[in-house]
């Protein structure tokens, strides 16, 4: 589903309504996207917790430690903040606020793919790394 949230988004960009020249110099759009890249790197914590599980962890009814539980309830409930912030960033975007001519492209290209890499690295260190107490 990312997937063709992003591939329909690109399209947008490109070929229909206001085009590229537009949407790289306004900043909810890397707001947007950076939200975006934000959920999907915080996304990596559960996926990896669960594959650990499933895969790594034994017995698959198992009882989840309520810890680990919390932590990914709060993942869960940024991620739900972000993907809910999507749409206002979009509205607010279209609407041409916060157009900004001198503001080039890279810093928001920038900022978006240092929140993924980055976030997404410490989320996969930490699921990997994680210790329950005993």
């Amino acid at each position: 589903a990312a997937v063709l949230v992003l591939w329909t988004g690109y399209l947008r960009v490109t070929q229909y309504e206001k085009g590229w020249e537009f949407y790289q110099h306004e900043p909810l759009f890397w707001v947007k996207m950076s939200l975006f890249a934000i959920l999907g790197a915080s996304s990596l914590f559960n996926t990896a917790k669960i594959l650990q599980r499933e895969f790594f962890g034994g017995a698959v009814d198992d009882v989840m430690s309520e810890k680990l539980a919390e932590r990914m309830l709060k993942i869960v409930n940024g991620e739900l903040l972000a993907m809910a912030s999507i749409p206002l960033m979009a509205t607010l975007m279209s609407r041409g606020i916060g157009y900004n001519e001198s503001i080039p492209w890279q810093i928001g290209a920038g900022v978006t793919g240092f929140l993924f890499v980055g976030l997404g690295g410490k989320y996969v260190v930490e699921a990997i790394t994680w210790k329950e107490d005993v």
